[in-house]
């Protein structure tokens, strides 16, 4: 039986408004961004050399809609547009979503959806001035796929035609642009079906079982693709799948790790509020499915239950060495807007006086979309910090190193401190200190580029010589310095130049040696 098809019609015809009024959202909180106007990792590279990369990282997709805005191979810095394109096409396919939800009330709860965007580590996506497109139409593009995967229409095959080949496509498409974003097609999919067995005691079998196909199909051809395409050793590195027979315990460390990292970089009322919601939401699930007594219905809600966790990651689970960066856990956003959901629409339905949506529904809904704006802020200010002190440094030492005798092997020791502004915002947003690096760290690999960038010959290549940083460390209080600055102490030891960062070995005092009371 169709359980939303009379819905549809109503919201397409206030569509336009509420995506106005989400783009507006989306445009306060990505402001921060637009403002800190520093490149970010991957995008230094690419501004340099003007090229894409992200066919060999199995995403031809990425290349292909940056070809189409650029009208053209070279890479032109294009920012803010593609971030502000990207942001429209999530809120087209929340839309969509916003059509499945209904079934389940005709409320405000389905803007808890935009948690999908503004979630803590969606920040790191939204960071890049030429990836920022790619990953947000990942995401759209996974949120379009569950919700055409789900239409309610049926009894024509034109229909279930459609659900496969619009589905599909969605899902496909996500796993082409960027990979992690699939994962929201599933969380979202697992709370259709825990939303339905609540609601009527058990799943819509045909339609979630179709779901449920079409993903994995999408899974499967978008692992051929990605073998076809993929190269390089880092790409082949962490697109590797673990052994079956390591697979469950790796499931279950790979989940931990995940909770773990996520308690410890989410700010403490994000994630103190995500484990309630968590609660709230298992309990009522599990209330309201208990109710009809349905046997099969149940077994559904036991398996969600023990599956959910496993959102965080989803199917980066099961790879060997998934890259452990924010940007890949966008699963998580699923899980949290998931959970707010759920909770809103139970307040919604509420009829206690002290306990409804008036009470507690718009509070909670204000709280969990104001909190990522403040979050955000912070981010955008210290990332402009940083990125003004750092350049400040960079300029510094290329002048100093253009006016060396020669050229000669370049190594970093130890790595350029945060700003004041940055170590301030890390103390109150732990996630900041996930989200900014400094790029003169040590061998960081960025940390050369960005001076090649800026204008550092060539002949000044990269060391990443271990056993020399240690040996000059050991020695480098004895060793007369070319250059003393502010920040560093640039040296020649055994035919390398050595930027000292170190305070052993960079004895001049600054403000990062200064007393702090964080």
């Amino acid at each position: 039986m169709p359980m939303d098809s009379n819905s549809d019609q109503g919201a397409a015809t206030t569509g336009p408004r509420l995506w106005l009024g989400m783009m507006a959202y989306l445009v306060i909180f990505s402001y921060p961004l637009l403002q800190a106007d520093r490149l970010y990792r991957d995008d230094i590279w690419r501004s340099f050399h003007g090229e894409m990369g992200w066919v060999s990282n199995g995403r031809p997709l990425s290349s292909l809609v940056v070809l189409v805005l650029n009208g053209g191979p070279r890479l032109a810095d294009l920012a803010p547009l593609p971030l502000w394109l990207g942001l429209a096409a999530v809120a087209a396919a929340i839309l969509l979503w916003r059509r499945r939800l209904l079934a389940f009330g005709s409320g405000h709860a389905w803007l808890a959806m935009l948690i999908l965007v503004v979630q803590p580590f969606f920040l790191q996506n939204l960071s890049y001035h030429f990836d920022a497109l790619p990953m947000a139409l990942s995401l759209a593009c996974a949120i379009a796929g569950i919700a055409w995967a789900l239409d309610p229409r049926q009894h024509h095959d034109w229909q279930a035609r459609f659900r496969w080949l619009a589905g599909g496509g969605g899902i496909l498409a996500s796993l082409l642009f960027y990979q992690p974003a699939a994962n929201v097609y599933f969380v979202m999919l697992a709370f259709h079906v825990a939303l339905s067995v609540s609601l009527r005691g058990r799943p819509d079998w045909p339609r979630h079982l179709e779901a449920l196909a079409i993903g994995v199909t999408a899974l499967v051809i978008s692992k051929a693709v990605s073998m076809w395409l993929i190269a390089g050793d880092y790409s082949v590195k962490h697109s590797q799948l673990v052994p079956l027979d390591q697979l469950p315990g790796h499931l279950v460390e790979q989940t931990w790790r995940f909770w773990h990292y996520a308690a410890m970089t989410l700010g403490t009322p994000t994630w103190w509020l995500v484990m309630t919601l968590a609660v709230v939401t298992v309990t009522g699930l599990w209330i309201t499915a208990w109710r009809h007594r349905n046997l099969a219905g149940l077994a559904v809600m036991c398996l969600i239950t023990i599956s959910l966790p496993l959102g965080g990651l989803g199917f980066l689970s099961v790879l060997a060495d998934p890259i452990w960066r924010p940007r890949v856990m966008m699963g998580f956003g699923a899980v949290y807007a998931g959970l707010l959901f759920c909770t809103l629409h139970w307040l919604g339905r509420s009829r206690w006086r002290l306990i409804n949506d008036a009470t507690i529904g718009w509070p909670l809904l204000v709280i969990a979309l104001g909190t990522p704006l403040t979050l955000s802020y912070a981010y955008g200010n210290a990332q402009r910090q940083q990125g003004l002190f750092a350049d400040h440094v960079s300029m510094t030492l290329i002048d100093d190193l253009a006016v060396q005798p020669s050229a000669a092997p370049l190594v970093i020791d130890g790595a350029l401190p945060y700003s004041r502004t940055t170590r301030n915002a890390i103390a109150s947003h732990p996630m900041i200190g996930e989200l900014i690096q400094p790029y003169l760290d040590n061998g960081y690999w960025w940390g050369y580029q960005e001076l090649y960038r800026r204008g550092l010959s060539a002949g000044f290549e990269l060391s990443s010589d271990t056993a020399l940083r240690s040996d000059f460390e050991s020695r480098c209080q004895s060793l007369p310095p070319l250059v003393r600055r502010a920040w560093y102490t640039l040296y020649r030891f055994e035919g390398h130049y050595v930027v000292s960062l170190e305070p052993r070995c960079h004895r001049s005092l600054t403000t990062s040696e200064l007393p702090i009371d964080d």
